[in-house]
């Protein structure tokens, strides 16, 4: 096997999609990206100064009675995110107790013909990041002599890490079954800075030529992709290829875990990061348990090659990893592309740097980054307009959901916080009406009893990511207390950079091509 630096055989204009431009299927007009690429942007400016205007026109009915409508939505949206979650806990139990070798093998599932490849995406990364992740990829029981390791490196920042990369090279020779460098050149011409995706696009084109020239195919192989921090269990490769061998269906699925905990560091970083951390994981479990019809391709996830290659990869022109693969895929297969999840967890980091304030401002650019993944929404539009082979409850299904979770959600905190407040300044004669006095009240005591859910919440979270065995009672009833701080990072970091992201969006000259690249940088004590 060749296990050196590979040469490029793909021209750079043959490493994006050949029916896309920046990410919209070709001949779509100029005027129709930038009226759907405002859409997110005005929508939520309009929720945001919803309580001004009415307040000025003397309508604050319209406010009362959306608050209100929002007070019931997120008390229900609450006992249902509880009750996804413990779902999902009692799943986590059961499937970390499952020997799936084993049961492969009494099945008489032929996982012997599965091999895999793992995209390794590298940047400036030291061997404190590097070494744990693939110690965990080499411990998996479904034998790391069946990965094939292909590290997807970056030219800019090649001569700094490539010591470290030839380290990895001696560690674990013999114990992948083989390990493969490509380097993405820097300065493609339209290619987007700062997000993976040109990266292991590059590497996973030129990893799929090779695994053609030695007359393999690329069905033979399930891609795994995700960042350089993460560590699996034991088990999950092994739970992945049971239900992907299991399902008549395979090559029109990915599959991901939902226990996407930040344990490698959760209890290092600042309040705000951890609390941040910790409802994201419990976000994504409950995304799993009842949102499994439309959930989107995020951080990590295992997919069939030739599915990868059906697609057209990733597109190296857009500032979005991964959701935008899942809808692209969605377009391309007429609708059916959708995910399949395995609780058998993986572990990663939460964001970090070197000092207090580097570590906010790192999750702010991210944050940000993140709130530019929207970009899908008028890419997708475009595409599900283009193709009359979905059914229309389909599109509709798919376009209210982006709706939901990219423009409705955001706001709904800022108006149950601060919308009263406004219009109750704006409009010095509302406070006198009989809304003003029992709509608050009738607030506090219906999200007062939604706080109790706290309590399972915390006992989740910890049996998900258990606290330090060193904390004295006290710290641990802090860090109980530390899940009233959600409500802090709603009105924060996981609201103020999208609607930052979605006005550059509405105001901007198109996609955006510089990004900040989350630094995995430990924290000075």
């Amino acid at each position: 096997m060749d296990k050196g630096t590979k040469v490029a055989v793909i021209k750079p204009q043959h490493l994006r999609p050949i029916d896309r431009e920046n990410g919209y299927p070709i001949g779509v007009p100029r005027w129709y990206t930038k009226v759907f690429e405002a859409i997110p942007g005005v929508i939520t400016w309009f929720f945001l100064l919803l309580p001004f205007a009415v307040g000025f026109l003397g309508y604050p009915e319209i406010l009362v009675g959306y608050i209100a409508f929002l007070t019931v939505y997120w008390a229900l949206k609450g006992f249902k995110f509880v009750t996804a979650i413990i779902i999902a806990y009692r799943r986590y139990i059961k499937e970390t107790s499952i020997d799936w070798v084993a049961k492969m093998d009494q099945e008489n599932l032929p996982r012997k013909e599965v091999k895999y490849a793992f995209l390794f995406p590298v940047t400036s990364e030291g061997l404190d990041v590097l070494e744990p992740s693939l110690d965990a990829w080499a411990a998996q029981d479904i034998g790391a002599d069946k990965i094939s390791l292909v590290f997807a490196l970056e030219e800019r920042f090649y001569e700094s890490i490539k010591d470290n990369i030839e380290h990895l090279e001696r560690k674990y020779k013999g114990v992948f079954r083989e390990m493969i460098k490509y380097i993405h050149p820097q300065d493609i011409e339209g290619e987007v800075v700062g997000v993976k995706n040109p990266n292991i696009n590059w590497s996973g084109r030129h990893f799929s030529e090779l695994v053609k020239s030695r007359g393999e195919k690329l069905e033979e192989y399930l891609l795994i992709t995700c960042d350089s921090d993460l560590r699996p269990h034991p088990k999950y490769m092994s739970s992945i290829t049971y239900k992907y061998l299991n399902n008549p269906n395979r090559l029109r699925k990915f599959y991901a875990t939902a226990v996407h905990n930040f344990n490698n560091n959760l209890y290092r970083v600042p309040t705000l990061i951890r609390t941040f951390s910790s409802f994201l994981t419990l976000a994504v479990m409950h995304q799993w348990v009842f949102a499994k019809k439309i959930n989107e391709t995020w951080s990590s996830y295992v997919v069939n090659l030739k599915t990868v290659d059906d697609v057209g990869y990733w597109d190296p022109q857009i500032p979005n990893d991964d959701t935008a693969f899942y809808y692209n895929a969605l377009i391309r297969f007429d609708g059916d592309f959708g995910g399949e999840e395995v609780y058998i967890p993986t572990y990663n980091d939460a964001v970090e740097n070197a000092t207090f304030i580097k570590t906010h401002k790192s999750l702010y650019k991210q944050q940000l980054r993140w709130g530019w993944g929207g970009i899908v929404f008028p890419m997708t539009f475009a595409g599900l307009y283009k193709n009359n082979r979905i059914p229309f409850l389909r599109k509709l299904r798919i376009i209210l959901t982006m709706f939901d979770d990219r423009m409705i959600l955001k706001t709904v905190v800022y108006l149950l916080t601060l919308g009263i407040p406004i219009l109750t300044i704006i409009s010095p004669e509302f406070k006198y009406s009989s809304a003003s006095y029992n709509l608050p009240r009738i607030m506090s005591a219906i999200l007062t009893s939604v706080m109790f859910l706290n309590i399972p919440i915390y006992i989740i979270r910890t049996k998900i990511s258990p606290t330090p065995h060193e904390w004295s009672i006290f710290r641990k009833f802090l860090d109980m207390l530390e899940t009233f701080v959600v409500t802090v990072n709603m009105l924060t970091f996981a609201f103020i950079p999208y609607v930052q992201a979605q006005t550059e969006m509405m105001v901007g000259k198109g996609v955006k091509k510089n990004h900040y690249a989350t630094e995995k940088v430990s924290i000075k004590k």
